[in-house]
């Protein structure tokens, strides 16, 4: 019995630091400090960012749009002071607003959301399409 008390007086030990540690991104400035949403989207474009969506999450602000090179950005912003806290960019993706100015201005090739390209002609020459039948594709 006292084992078992002992365990679980550890793991919720544990566990309690974890906890705290993922609430360091939030915020707790009072709603009269806040600046008001215009001068947030304006320190967004002094950085070269585009902003598709502006929130308001765990009392910050949340900023959801591309950066300078047009990559997909989720901004998260002090609502006093508008100092950025967290920044995190999506790897290899562009935001959905870009991908959509792209197939807009390729819609005359067929191009247009999840549509995939359809391929044309014969494969090009190489040892991986030996024979005249088409590989062979399965998506799971």
């Amino acid at each position: 019995m006292k084992a078992t008390v002992l365990i679980a007086a550890i793991l919720l030990g544990a566990l309690v630091p974890g906890m705290a540690v993922a609430d360091d991104d939030d915020c707790s400035v009072p709603m009269a400090q806040w600046q008001p949403r215009e001068a947030v989207e304006q320190m967004a474009k002094a950085r070269g960012w585009t902003v598709g969506r502006i929130k308001i999450d765990d009392g910050c602000y949340e900023i959801r749009g591309q950066d300078e090179n047009g990559r997909a950005i989720e901004a998260k912003v002090d609502p006093a002071s508008l100092s950025v806290i967290r920044v995190k960019h999506k790897r290899g993706e562009r935001s959905r607003d870009h991908d959509d100015e792209e197939n807009r201005s390729r819609a005359g090739e067929g191009a247009g959301r999840g549509a995939a390209p359809v391929p044309t002609g014969a494969p090009p020459p190489n040892a991986l399409f030996q024979g005249s039948a088409a590989p062979k594709v399965e998506v799971k």
